[in-house]
């Protein structure tokens, strides 16, 4: 009852905390304070992956000294622990110094870590990163105590899409206040492209618009990509993700090997597991895309692509807003210089 009593209690912090804070690096600092204090552990690490997929990187951590944490990078490949855990197990390892799925067990035994359980940090579809709790003595959790800890992952999940939902909010508003305030807003591309990428956590993402002429779309717009990536060829409206120029968002989870990609062996020398593509559309014309390239694999989730449609939306305005003040700004030059030759006042108006 105890046990009960003490667990509830951590679980209503959690809770205030995810509703209350904004920041997520806080409510994450509080759910590895509890998870490690409830269940008498000796501590308790969350690690998120990283835009590549393939490495976990710490966000928060509580009983673990600073050379412990800086020992060496955690490879989902190389990590057997935190590979099952992200394919959906919960991972005890009972003397870490003896399981060959711990990675680094020299540092562990200098750190005085001896059992270890691992589960994952899960948001709808998107895997997010992995929670840790460390023992000094061999121990082997309960039911119970499992309970718990799936309760901790899901709360900590949780606060990672508060604060995502938050953080979309404050890029939305402040790339409308930009649009809105500015004639000229070339900038806006660029950080649409920044935003997409960033609030997905994925490698890189574009802006392109189809040239009527060619039928080729043409990148007005990167963040994240190489150089390479961005020369690999000509991209043909009707070759490159088709679909999505018909009006279609698309979301291709397997880059490398949809025949709806031109170069499927750029995409994956770029290391590109999934795209997201979605049409630019201008009074209910498709005028080209927003392509966001993630090195995990992407399922398909309403809410992001709503936001990803918002910021398309405000790409399409951006980039219309820009042309439409060019060609004010030439017909004043025009008329100007009309003007000047009409009176006979020189062939070229003086400069401002």
């Amino acid at each position: 009852m105890a046990k009960d009593r003490k667990f509830l209690s951590a679980l209503c912090t959690i809770c205030q905390d995810v509703v209350s804070q904004v920041a997520y690096d806080q409510v994450l600092s509080s759910l590895v304070k509890n998870a490690a204090t409830c269940l008498n552990a000796k501590a308790s690490s969350v690690r998120l992956l990283d835009k590549s997929g393939e490495t976990l990187q710490i966000a928060a951590s509580y009983g673990l000294s600073k050379s412990y944490l800086k020992k060496g990078p955690i490879e989902v490949a190389k990590s057997l622990i935190d590979k099952q855990a992200l394919q959906g197990k919960i991972v005890q390892i009972k003397d870490v110094g003896k399981d060959k799925r711990f990675q680094y067990p020299r540092q562990a035994k200098k750190e005085g870590i001896k059992s270890v359980i691992c589960l994952a940090l899960k948001c709808k579809e998107r895997l997010l990163g992995v929670l840790r709790i460390y023992t000094d003595k061999e121990r082997v959790f309960d039911d119970e105590e499992i309970t718990f800890i799936r309760t901790l992952a899901l709360q900590g999940a949780a606060a990672i899409r508060h604060a995502q939902r938050y953080q979309r909010l404050k890029d939305l508003n402040s790339i409308g206040k930009t649009i809105a305030s500015q004639l000229k807003t070339k900038t806006v591309p660029y950080t649409i492209c920044q935003s997409a990428a960033e609030d997905m956590f994925a490698k890189g993402a574009s802006i392109m618009l189809i040239a009527r002429q060619t039928e080729q779309l043409e990148v007005v717009a990167t963040y994240g990509l190489s150089e390479d990536f961005i020369r690999k060829g000509p991209l043909a409206a009707d070759k490159s993700i088709g679909d999505c120029l018909k009006g279609q968002d698309i979301v291709i989870e397997d880059a490398a090997k949809d025949k709806r990609v031109q170069y499927p062996k750029a995409v994956k020398e770029e290391g590109i597991r999934s795209i997201i593509c979605i049409p630019l559309k201008l009074r209910d014309k498709v005028i080209g895309a927003l392509r966001v390239y993630t090195g995990y694999r992407y399922k398909k989730n309403t809410e992001d692509l709503e936001f990803l449609t918002t910021l398309a939306d405000f790409g399409v305005a951006a980039i219309e807003n820009a042309r439409l003040y060019e060609h004010a700004r030439r017909g004043y030059e025009d008329l100007t210089r009309d003007v000047w030759k009409w009176y006979d006042w020189g062939e070229h108006p003086p400069h401002e």
